[in-house]
């Protein structure tokens, strides 16, 4: 990954000697991201605030879809990014294809301080070592075989990271890496307006034998109107799919990057005591 060799491990993010953290984007606004034409997740940010439309008809229950969510659907939904925040550091694995290469992503996001770290391996060769927040990413060079415990801890602390700015409009792998992130909100989303939207319940199914519901996410942050919509009212032109449980823990986000037909799986578990954004996001002076 091209970018500029440093000292030492990076900070990626850094404080200022004021003790503030310099200015960047809104997690609960992402409008930066529609390049990775990961539109329901922008949509699904635009549904957080604290309006109260009035809600509709919550549609009945049922073993089939496509169909709008109900009350307690909805309720789950717009708990599922809060849960993620919550929870603060959750395991995650991936593949992804980027310019015909295929890049298998192991480690953790902490989504409370929004840094990832992870084994990325190419065409099954040995993985770097990768760390990233929205902006920034950094990587080392292999030092060794994948694990099955994930990236080393604490990560390693010498010259060999190199590092460079986060571009998901020009990568798949980048956009799948921002794309994590917009998983995690420090605030529920609005139940009543995502219920009204295009978002849609697909079916009930299972991951590593959890039952979850796979829901199409909402197309745009607004009530779903079929006379004036260019949105189908199936879920069809979703480009993310949730899979979450009864507890409003997301377990899966299937993405069509760049608006594609082929459909990326990102696998989310709990990581308990994994603690590793300390050494990423050290404070360090600047003037």
């Amino acid at each position: 990954m091209p970018g500029e060799r440093v000292a030492a491990m990076p900070t990626l993010g850094p404080m200022t000697t004021s003790g503030r953290p310099p200015t960047g984007p809104s997690p609960r606004r992402l409008r930066r991201l529609a390049a990775l034409a990961a539109v329901a997740v922008l949509a699904l940010t635009g549904c957080s605030g604290d309006d109260d439309p009035d809600a509709g008809a919550s549609p009945p229950a049922s073993g089939e879809g496509p169909r709008p969510l109900t009350g307690d659907e909805a309720q789950r939904l717009s708990m599922m990014r809060y849960t993620n925040y919550t929870d603060g550091v959750r395991a995650v694995r991936f593949e992804v294809v980027d310019n015909g290469r295929t890049f298998s992503v192991d480690g953790w996001a902490d989504f409370t301080r929004h840094v990832g770290y992870a084994h990325i391996g190419q065409d099954g060769g040995d993985p770097e070592l990768v760390a990233w927040t929205l902006s920034q990413i950094t990587s080392h060079a292999p030092v060794g075989p994948a694990s099955d415990d994930g990236p080393p801890l604490p990560p390693p602390d010498d010259a060999a990271w190199t590092s460079s700015t986060l571009a998901p409009e020009q990568s798949r792998l980048h956009a799948a890496l921002a794309l994590v992130f917009q998983a995690g909100s420090e605030r529920p989303d609005n139940p009543l307006l995502l219920q009204q939207t295009d978002a849609r319940w697909l079916r009930s199914d299972e991951v590593d034998g959890v039952r979850v519901d796979v829901v199409a996410g909402p197309t745009a942050d607004r009530v779903y109107d079929p006379a004036t919509a260019t949105a189908a009212a199936d879920g069809s032109d979703a480009t993310v799919r949730y899979w979450f449980d009864e507890q409003s823990r997301l377990l899966r986000l299937e993405t069509r990057l760049g608006g594609a037909g082929e459909w990326t799986a990102v696998d989310f578990s709990d990581a308990p005591g994994v603690d590793f954004a300390g050494a990423f996001l050290t404070t360090t002076a600047s003037g």
